[in-house]
């Protein structure tokens, strides 16, 4: 039941390009000491990093939403990853909006202020960024931890493996994908 509404959560979160755009074409108008504020590294940089964290956030929100679609096996932790990851985001994104734009971002002469609270529901409202950490690496845990879990083991690799610090099987030092030393 809460997939699709941590999805939801996840995904609509990626509205707040609307308050990046704001922010871009305030930045590209308001200036100080004869220049636009976006010509500034400290306003040009949080804009880039918001254009970062949005598509970084759009793409988990797409890949979770294909893994439910497809049924993966580990669709909880996936659609975690989103929700967290996302709200996350989208909170940083429409902060720094506030940020770039000043005081006045903070007024309700912009709707900056309302997104702000908007997206501060959404890291809350169906689990906290803690409880999808909880479900992330509970789910991970699960499946890292599996017998059957067939993903390489990097603990093959040691070159110098300290046998008292070993964390694997005489078995697993003498194969190397799945091919018996």
């Amino acid at each position: 039941m809460m997939i699709p509404e941590r999805l939801t959560s996840a995904a609509g979160c990626l509205g707040v390009w609307g308050a990046l755009d704001l922010a871009a074409r305030y930045t590209d108008k308001r200036r100080t000491f004869g220049k636009e504020i976006r010509n500034y590294q400290g306003v040009s940089f949080k804009i880039a990093d918001a254009i970062t964290q949005l598509d970084a956030a759009r793409s988990i929100c797409y890949t979770a939403a294909r893994a439910v679609d497809e049924n993966y096996p580990n669709v909880r932790r996936i659609v975690s990853e989103a929700k967290r990851f996302a709200t996350e985001a989208a909170w940083d994104v429409v902060n720094n909006a506030m940020q770039v734009m000043g005081g006045i971002g903070y007024t309700d002469v912009y709707p900056i202020e309302r997104a702000l609270r908007d997206i501060r529901l959404g890291m809350i409202w169906t689990g906290t960024s803690e409880i999808m950490n909880l479900m992330i690496q509970h789910e991970y845990y699960n499946q890292v931890l599996d017998p059957t879990y067939d993903r390489r083991k990097m603990e093959k690799d040691a070159m110098n493996p300290d046998e008292s610090e070993r964390c694997f099987t005489d078995e697993d030092m003498h194969t190397v994908f799945g091919e018996q030393l």
